[in-house]
């Protein structure tokens, strides 16, 4: 039976709280919008043309003064009125305001939009291009963040005293070592794996069949291809891109749930 030491132990309770923070007190009123409605009798061309003038894709459709479902701006013909047009709201489309964010995301995969039940009544509405918000974008960058931390922990306990550096280019090692002692400089107490990227990671890890399989990496290219990924998502965060920029949102919907995966599988070892 391994033992897991104290000072361990509590820094895997400090990631937990982190992860926490991120995955549970972010919920997804913090990138919805007001769902503008329109009346269950108005005309459908009217209708339209207004959404094309604040392009909206979707509103909700109120009839009673309740918002009853939705009609989407591609639907609407010219004639008729909007109850020709109109969608019930499906049960997977509609969420609490107290929803977590990263639990939204999980749903956005299967749909294109979801609204926001407040008491007892739909108010809100987020569709894809919400993602692009900031509280999505910190979402990302804190999940990253923290599985950095918890592959840092992991290199460092798997090896002791920096025998990892084998596992590194000359001019990676270089990169990191001179990081080292420039921080060194300004007394920041770090270690040398601290000063580790991204890419640096990827090799260490993909390279050790111990550690893909304590990971549960299938293969070498599966790996490559994770942390390539990854580390594409995490550059585009940093610079303010969008987040889809050469992909489809289900690839980042994957590689999120991956990222979750991964989380899961440190939190283990």
């Amino acid at each position: 039976m391994n033992l897991i030491p104290a000072s361990q132990k509590e820094k895997l309770s400090s990631y937990r709280k982190l992860r926490s923070l991120y995955e549970q007190n972010i919920n997804v009123n913090s990138i919805s919008e007001i769902l503008e409605t329109c009346n269950l009798t108005d005309d459908a061309l009217r209708t339209k043309n207004y959404m094309l003038s604040k392009d909206y894709d979707v509103i909700g459709v109120e009839d009673g003064g309740i918002i009853i479902g939705y009609v989407l701006r591609v639907e609407l013909k010219d004639e008729g009125s909007c109850n020709d047009y109109y969608r019930n709201f499906s049960p997977i489309e509609i969420v609490s305001e107290a929803t977590p964010l990263i639990q939204a995301l999980n749903i956005l995969k299967e749909s294109e939009r979801i609204f926001i039940l407040e008491g007892n009544r739909v108010t809100k509405v987020v569709t894809l291009a919400d993602l692009q918000k900031q509280p999505i974008r910190m979402l990302l960058f804190g999940l990253i963040s923290l599985l950095e931390m918890q592959l840092n922990r992991i290199i460092k306990e798997y090896f002791p005293n920096n025998t990892w550096q084998n596992h590194l280019h000359s001019k990676r090692l270089e990169y990191a070592q001179n990081l080292f002692l420039d921080r060194k400089s300004r007394n920041e107490a770090i270690e040398l794996s601290d000063c580790l990227q991204i890419c640096d990671k990827r090799e260490i890890i993909v390279n050790e069949v111990k550690l893909r399989e304590l990971l549960e990496i299938e293969t070498k290219k599966k790996g490559n291809v994770f942390f390539k990924e990854l580390e594409k998502l995490r550059n585009n965060l940093a610079h303010s891109q969008d987040l889809n920029t050469s992909s489809s949102w289900n690839e980042l919907f994957n590689l999120i749930q991956q990222i979750e995966a991964y989380l899961e599988r440190c939190e283990q070892i």
